[in-house]
């Protein structure tokens, strides 16, 4: 499961740093963006209807669906021969990758007791977030030492050894009854999802007022909306609202949403602050990413202490405080502010993140019953997976638009927004002429302050969220959750 974990996490970022060697055998640079862009929606949409089949026919098959889907994706790609084949390959990969991480945590929630619970989970969060960050770095040294391709390939015998031990060791008993699956709703639910995405990754490049992206935000919200109408009539949907109607499981999924973005957040543009503003070199970039691993490490081992007595909403208003925080000295930052003070800023940040997200699946799953279990794992995910892309979607949109007004000013340099990308290449940016180089990082360090305004609003929304859930101890609070009848344990 660990080893599951970390696969996954680094498959989501290995690609931003073997996307340039990529791009120059194959071609196809207008396509960049959807070598990204259709794993993301593939492995995003497909998240809800894994964790309802799983509720239905069991964790151990369709984990090894989704496990071939992966590994058959992975060979795929590394075959790949154009970046149209490289692109609809991903999207294969994506659809397996939707089911391996949160039935892998549905597992572990099965296979561990009340008390072991919370520990492992920490553990398992743990292997996820090294992953996610260690996913650039991986990449670099495989297109360094050998052919991009094992990007792909080096999946291929970890997911057939995984899903050996699988098949050998998990064992379940599924109560076998005739079922009802919502195919109407699962397929409003992904178109839904689908266009949201594809409006958000295309207006974040090419901007929110185009016809194009209000017409895909048009029909997100239709799709969506008749996917609620259907939810509410159908006898086994396949995202029981009832369930977020539930103050626990909808305010944890609220603030899964707010964990995604911060998650994102960081990943995306902590880095592009240090080394595009601050003038900071990969090396700088390198060991933030070190002490967001570590620091997300630690928080899912103090919160696996701290809950069984302190309680879910205790955990959370630290985990979350620690985010807002972290936020808010974000905020403050300079061009003239050390990398140390961005470090201070990021382990807040990933020790709020490693405690709130324990607390989150371990309470979510203790509240339900073995036949909702995999559903409400999946629906934490994805609420997570949106939240990143929703948010960080609003922040580009807003650093793209500051940067273009900033630049449109008159900065004394005549500094362009296309030309910012040359504060990332160290050696461009040495060749630059100081007043030029200081130009370009004000334009980007304006954009990045808006940004950092945005993630400071969402972190304190988080933080609203959390003061609104049931206090009192987690077994206190795990039991009144069963008693209300959410799900019936079968195995």
């Amino acid at each position: 499961m660990l080893l599951t974990a970390f696969v996954t996490a680094v498959d989501t970022t290995i690609m931003a740093t073997s996307m340039p060697t990529v791009v120059g055998e194959l071609g196809g640079l207008p396509l960049y963006s959807w070598v990204f862009a259709s794993f993301l929606l593939t492995s995003t949409t497909t998240v809800p209807l894994y964790g309802k089949l799983a509720d239905i026919y069991g964790r151990k098959p369709l984990f090894l669906v989704a496990s071939a889907l992966f590994v058959l994706g992975s060979a795929l790609c590394g075959l790949a021969t154009s970046m149209e084949q490289l692109i609809l390959f991903r999207a294969v990969q994506g659809i397996g990758a939707g089911g391996i991480y949160p039935i892998t945590l549905t597992i572990a929630g099965d296979v561990f007791s009340f008390e072991e619970r919370a520990h492992f989970q920490g553990i398992l969060s743990t292997a996820w977030a090294v992953g996610a960050i260690a996913g650039p770095g991986i990449g670099s040294a495989i297109v360094s030492l050998t052919t991009w391709r094992w990007v792909f390939w080096i999946n291929v015998p970890i997911g057939v050894i995984t899903a050996i031990i699988v098949v050998a060791s998990v064992q379940e008993h599924v109560a076998r009854r005739r079922h009802q699956i919502d195919y109407l709703g699962a397929a409003l639910l992904t178109a839904g999802i689908a266009a949201l995405l594809l409006a958000l990754i295309e207006g974040g490049q090419t901007g929110f007022a185009q016809p194009l992206v209000l017409g895909l935000l048009a029909a997100a919200t239709l799709l969506l909306a008749l996917f609620v109408w259907a939810e509410t009539r159908a006898p086994e949907p396949v995202l029981p609202l009832g369930m977020l109607r539930d103050r626990l499981l909808g305010l944890t999924s609220l603030g899964a949403f707010v964990l995604g973005a911060a998650m994102y957040t960081n990943g995306s543009y902590v880095p592009l602050f240090i080394q595009g503003v601050q003038g900071g070199s990969p090396w700088d970039v390198g060991w933030v990413a070190a002490s967001m691993s570590v620091c997300w490490t630690l928080g899912t081992f103090l919160a696996a202490r701290l809950l069984p007595k302190a309680g879910v909403r205790a955990v959370s208003l630290l985990g979350m405080g620690l985010i807002a925080l972290g936020a808010l000295i974000l905020t403050m930052l300079g061009p003239d502010s050390s990398v140390m003070a961005v470090g201070v800023a990021s382990v807040a940040i990933n020790f709020g993140l490693g405690i709130t997200s324990l607390a989150f699946i371990v309470v979510v799953q203790s509240a339900v019953g073995w036949e909702q279990r995999g559903v409400a794992t999946a629906v934490q995910q994805f609420a997570r997976n949106i939240g990143g892309t929703v948010w960080v979607s609003v922040e580009g949109a807003a650093l793209a638009a500051v940067t273009a007004g900033s630049a449109a000013a008159g900065l004394s340099a005549g500094a362009r927004p296309e030309e910012l990308n040359v504060l990332l290449e160290p050696a461009a940016r040495a060749a630059l002429a100081p007043e030029q180089a200081h130009a370009l990082a004000a334009v980007l360090g304006t954009g990045l302050h808006q940004v950092f305004w945005l993630y400071l609003l969402i972190a304190l929304a988080g933080l609203a969220a959390v003061a609104l859930l049931p206090g009192g101890s987690m077994a206190d609070q795990a039991a009144d959750a069963a008693q209300e009848s959410l799900g019936t344990p079968t195995s």
